[in-house]
């Protein structure tokens, strides 16, 4: 083994990154740091719990700015605003979640 690999476990990058996404919900900038610590980490762990976690995170990343690049394109008709506001209480819902599972040693 490499002595520049170390296996991860810890549990606070993921932390870092669900409280990122959260602050993510007023301001989108912040999410793109919030993947790029899961993208880092999620490549040295080796517990399957925060890898799943790490997946959900990313997952979630990619949905909610596709999701929100279609709103957008469509905010001068009516259903941009709809489809943009359920993407914010999806977002809400999955960084909750996703929190809510790490904390009780559960997979999201």
């Amino acid at each position: 083994m490499h002595t520049d690999f170390q296996p991860q476990s810890d549990r606070t990058p993921v932390h870092i990154s669900y409280g990122i996404m959260a602050v993510s919900v007023f301001t989108a900038f912040p999410m793109f740091i919030a993947i790029i610590v899961s993208w880092l980490n999620r490549g040295r762990c080796i517990d399957p719990l925060l890898i799943a976690h790490y997946n959900w995170q990313i997952r979630t990343f990619w949905v909610n700015l596709i999701v929100g690049i279609i709103g957008f394109c469509l905010i001068f008709v009516v259903i941009g605003w709809v489809i943009l506001a359920i993407n914010q209480l999806w977002l809400i819902y999955r960084v909750a979640a996703g929190w809510y599972f790490l904390a009780n040693d559960r997979m999201p």
